[in-house]
C-alpha cells in the first residue's frame, strides 16, 4: 500500500498543502516525534508576556506547562517611529519527543513561529486575502525544497507596491519560476498594516518555502538574511522573541 506525502506552500503563517501519492519507502530508523502547540498572548510595551492562552484543545497538563514557560520568554515589543504599544501575538510552539535516561519523555523546543494555518487544495476559497502560491506542478514532481525571502513594501490599502527577492542572492531554473509563482500570488495579496488603529506604509519581511515534506527543518535562512533587513527603516512593526528558545525544554 502506498503512503501520501504533502506537497506544501508555506508563505509566514500560511500552508497550503495537497496530498499525492507515493510508492512506501524502505523503513528507516524512527526520528524523533514532532509536536505542533498553537497560543496567543499579549505583549506588553516592555516585552513582557501576559496572558498566555494556548489552544483550547491541548490536555491541560501541556496547557499548564506552555502557560508556565511562555510566561517567562521576553519579546520586543510592537514599535513605530520611536513609540511601543502592548500587541497580541499568535505562536507555534514546534517540539520534538526526547526520551529521557530515566525512561521517561521530554519535549525539545525545534521553532517558535507563527500560527500556521492549512488550505487543501480542493477546499481554496476564492477571493482569499493572501492566496498561497500555486506549487509548480513540474517541480512537486521533481521534489523541490526551498525557501525564498522577501521585501515586501505595503501601500495604506495593503497591496504590494515594491516586491524584492532577498534570498537566494543566485537565481537558477528553479527560483525563477518558484519566484514567477510568489509573485503572481503575491498581486493579488490585500494585507493593511495598520499601527494604533492607523493605516501605515511600510516593509515586510515575507519568507515563502515550497516543499514536498513534511519536515521542513532542513530549509532554514541563514541568520544573515534576518540580519539584512536591519538597514530598512519603514519595517511593519511587529513584536519579535528575544528568549533563546530552540533546543530548550518545556
Amino acid at each position: 500500500m502506498g503512503t501520501t506525502v504533502r506537497r506544501a506552500v508555506l508563505l509566514g503563517g500560511l500552508l497550503w498543502m495537497a496530498g499525492v501519492a507515493q510508492a512506501t519507502a524502505p523503513e528507516k530508523a524512527p526520528l524523533p516525534r514532532q509536536l505542533q502547540f498553537d497560543f496567543k498572548a499579549t505583549v506588553q510595551a516592555d516585552g513582557s508576556v501576559m496572558d498566555v492562552e494556548p489552544d483550547a484543545a491541548l490536555p491541560e497538563p501541556i496547557r499548564a506547562m506552555i502557560r508556565t514557560r511562555v510566561a517567562t520568554w521576553r519579546y520586543t515589543p510592537l514599535r513605530w517611529q520611536g513609540n511601543a504599544v502592548p500587541s497580541p501575538v499568535l505562536q507555534q510552539i514546534k517540539a520534538e519527543t526526547v526520551s529521557m535516561p530515566n525512561g521517561g519523555v521530554a519535549l525539545r523546543v525545534i521553532e517558535v513561529t507563527g500560527q500556521t494555518r492549512t488550505f487543501r487544495s480542493a477546499d481554496r476559497p476564492a477571493g482569499v486575502p493572501m492566496p498561497p502560491p500555486r506549487f509548480p506542478p513540474e517541480l512537486m514532481r521533481e521534489g523541490v525544497n526551498a525557501v525564498l525571502v522577501y521585501s515586501v513594501l505595503y501601500d495604506e490599502a495593503g497591496k504590494p507596491q515594491q516586491v524584492d527577492l532577498v534570498y537566494p542572492a543566485k537565481s537558477d531554473r528553479v527560483t525563477k519560476r518558484l519566484d514567477q509563482a510568489a509573485r503572481d500570488a503575491m498581486r493579488e495579496w490585500v494585507a493593511p498594516q495598520t499601527f494604533g488603529g492607523e493605516a501605515i506604509v511600510c516593509r515586510a519581511r515575507v519568507p515563502i518555502t515550497f516543499t514536498t515534506t513534511v519536515d521542513g527543518r532542513s530549509l532554514r535562512v541563514p541568520p544573515e538574511v534576518d540580519a539584512s533587513f536591519g538597514k530598512y527603516t519603514d519595517l511593519c512593526p511587529a513584536a519579535k522573541l528575544e528568549t533563546e528558545v530552540v533546543g530548550t525544554f518545556l
